[in-house]
């Protein structure tokens, strides 16, 4: 009996997505996510069930600009033809970048060296209802300089067992952390942008939001240094909220498959 997966054509795509009304980029029953609905197109499109990998898990409400999946396509398909039909069917918040052929047995998660995450917050004490699914507004003007030393503090590889929701049993709780800066050349916007191996289930929103308490004067920042050596006993943080991150890019044989960017932000 042949093999049915003998007659595909492996691809790759970069694609971009308003992460408001999905519950997550991976399959859930019952609930709307990224994978079901691009799935739903390619399956569509092929007309035959499809499967995609991602490179990556988002959460409910969570945004990306470079989400990069993989899938087997008829061999009738070019990566040019590819593009423009998911781009034509596509719902309004999931858009496709770039469709090119995969080499070999790419995976986007196993393959990824790295991973970008970018988290905006709308500075001051004014807050801000209509950019509610895009950043966050907390209302606290924060001290730029404490951020700085925040972020100054991540690189490195350690456990993040205190800034996750959650961890992967098979994998523990450690990353390396490669790169952290808080941006503020976009005013009155200020944000994060953090490169890692992996990440922990929320953690860069976990980080987030102790950072914005610690720049605010809400806590000491003891604190942090606490928790980013595993101490039990500093107060519980609380996630900032999902709008606000997104992620940016993910990183295969030393390149990027998107440059770091928010498209809403001002230039």
């Amino acid at each position: 009996m042949s093999d049915p997966a003998a007659s595909l054509a492996r691809f790759r795509a970069t694609i971009e997505y308003d992460g408001t009304s999905f519950h997550g980029s991976q399959l859930q029953p019952g609930v709307r996510t990224v994978q079901r609905a691009v799935e739903g197109v390619l399956s569509k499109l092929f007309d035959r069930p499809t499967r995609i990998d991602l490179a990556g898990r988002t959460d409910r409400g969570v945004h990306a600009t470079a989400q990069e999946i993989a899938f087997g396509a008829p061999l009738t398909w070019d990566p040019d033809e590819l593009g423009r039909a998911l781009g034509a069917t596509l719902p309004p918040d999931v858009g496709v970048r770039e469709v090119r052929e995969a080499v070999g047995d790419f995976h986007p998660r196993f393959d990824a060296e790295a991973r970008r995450y970018s988290y905006v917050v709308a500075e001051g004490e004014r807050k801000r209802p209509l950019l509610r699914d895009r950043c966050w507004s907390p209302g606290w003007p924060l001290d730029p300089e404490v951020l700085a030393r925040l972020a100054a503090a991540l690189p490195g590889e350690r456990s993040f067992e205190r800034f996750a929701r959650a961890g992967q049993p098979e994998r523990g709780t450690r990353c390396r952390v490669r790169s952290a800066a808080w941006r503020f050349d976009r005013p009155p916007f200020v944000f994060l942008e953090i490169v890692a191996d992996r990440f922990l289930h929320h953690m860069v929103r976990y980080l987030v939001g102790t950072s914005i308490e610690i720049a605010a004067g809400r806590r000491p920042f003891e604190d942090f240094e606490c928790m980013l050596g595993g101490e039990a006993g500093t107060r519980p943080v609380f996630p900032a909220p999902p709008g606000g991150l997104y992620l940016t890019g993910v990183r295969y044989a030393n390149a990027w498959n998107a440059d770091p960017e928010v498209p809403w932000l001002p230039g």
